[in-house]
């Protein structure tokens, strides 16, 4: 009996070891999946229009550089409420106007959201656009770690409608981000975490 019980434990013990020692080697494999798995990046090609969705600066002025590239003659953006820097109120809407003026964009060129304050919210309001003005093709900005939720929100949002979509990710330079070794960074750990967070969220909310 002493012998069967010592015997158990040893194998225990290898099987213990055994596990260890892969998740040893397999863990660095593992995070970068993680975050891989959130990066959605589809080539740029020529649409109806150009959305960028509510959030980071970045995901603006990454449009506003595939419009003057050529890939759309019309700029969707949206934004939510007003935003503060460093205590002092910022306009969304007239920090895009500036924007666009600065890089000689008409404003017959440009539709804004305002008030968008979710995802969700952002899919709707383009959807509506997309309907009001029959749009046959979109791409969607967003930040790389932002894009996988994008892309089911706005799947499931106008999935049923005639509108091809691409989804491009802001490119990592401008977003001062990095996918490498995201888990040793405080601001990348951030969005991956949030991100779960919310994919979660808006399954249970909204894709049930």
């Amino acid at each position: 009996m002493a012998r069967r019980i010592c015997a158990g434990c040893l194998t225990l013990l290898v099987l213990a070891a055994v596990s260890v020692i892969f998740l040893l080697l397999t863990w660095r494999l593992c995070l970068d999946q993680i975050g891989d798995y959130l990066v959605l990046d589809q080539p740029p090609e020529t649409s109806d229009a150009i959305v960028a969705v509510s959030g980071e600066q970045s995901r603006r002025a990454w449009a506003v550089e595939l419009y003057r590239r050529g890939y759309s003659s019309l700029l969707i953006f949206n934004v939510s409420d007003t935003t503060y820097f460093f205590g002092q109120a910022i306009d969304p809407v007239e920090s895009i106007r500036q924007m666009a003026s600065e890089a000689d964009i008409p404003a017959e060129s440009m539709v804004i959201h305002n008030q968008v304050k979710s995802t969700w919210e952002d899919a709707l309001a383009t959807r509506e656009s997309v309907l009001r003005l029959g749009l046959k093709s979109i791409m969607v900005v967003s930040s790389p770690f932002n894009m996988r939720r994008v892309w089911l929100t706005y799947n499931h949002v106008l999935g049923d409608l005639p509108v091809n979509i691409r989804f491009c990710a802001v490119p990592w330079e401008m977003e001062k981000l990095s996918p490498q070794d995201w888990w040793n960074r405080e601001r990348e750990l951030q969005f991956v975490v949030n991100e779960y967070l919310k994919i979660l969220f808006y399954y249970f909310k909204h894709f049930l």
